[in-house]
C-alpha cells in the first residue's frame, strides 16, 4: 500500500525534496523555492502595473479622440505600453520557472515546466514582433 501511494504521489506533481540536485540541502531548496515565488510576484505586479499604465494612456487617448479621427497614437502608445510590460512580466517569470526546474528532480514536474516556459517562450515571441510592428507603424 505504501508503494502505491508513493506511485501515486509522483504522479500528481508539486516539488519533492526527497531527492535534491546538486547535494543540495533541504533549506536552500526552500530558500530558492521562496525566491521563485518572489520573482513570479514581481511578474504579476509588472503585468497589472503595465495594464494600469496603458489602461490611462488610452482612456486619455478616447478623451483626445483616438477611435473618432484617424490619428491613433494613443491607441499605439497604449498597446506598446502594455506589450512591453507583458514581455517584461514574462520573462520574470520565465526565470521563476528556470529555478523551479533546478530544484525539481522529478519527470511530471520537469515536463510541466519545460511546457511552461515553452509556452511563455513562444508568446514572448509573438508579442515582441507585435511591438517591433507597432513601433515601425510609428515612425
Amino acid at each position: 500500500m505504501e508503494e502505491l501511494g508513493h506511485a501515486m504521489g509522483d504522479m500528481t506533481g508539486g516539488s519533492s525534496l526527497e531527492h535534491l540536485p546538486f547535494g543540495m540541502g533541504p533549506a536552500l531548496a526552500e530558500g530558492l523555492e521562496g525566491l521563485a515565488i518572489c520573482i513570479d510576484l514581481i511578474g504579476v505586479a509588472l503585468i497589472l502595473f503595465g495594464f494600469a499604465v496603458s489602461f490611462v494612456r488610452l482612456m486619455l487617448g478616447f478623451r483626445e479622440g483616438v477611435g473618432l479621427r484617424r490619428e491613433l497614437m494613443g491607441l499605439h502608445h497604449a498597446r506598446t505600453t502594455l506589450a512591453t510590460y507583458i514581455l517584461t512580466g514574462l520573462e520574470f517569470m520565465i526565470a521563476s520557472d528556470i529555478i523551479h526546474t533546478v530544484i525539481t528532480r522529478e519527470f511530471s514536474d520537469l515536463l510541466f515546466v519545460g511546457l511552461l516556459v515553452l509556452i511563455r517562450t513562444a508568446i514572448s515571441f509573438f508579442l515582441g514582433r507585435e511591438v517591433a510592428e507597432l513601433r515601425n507603424e510609428k515612425q
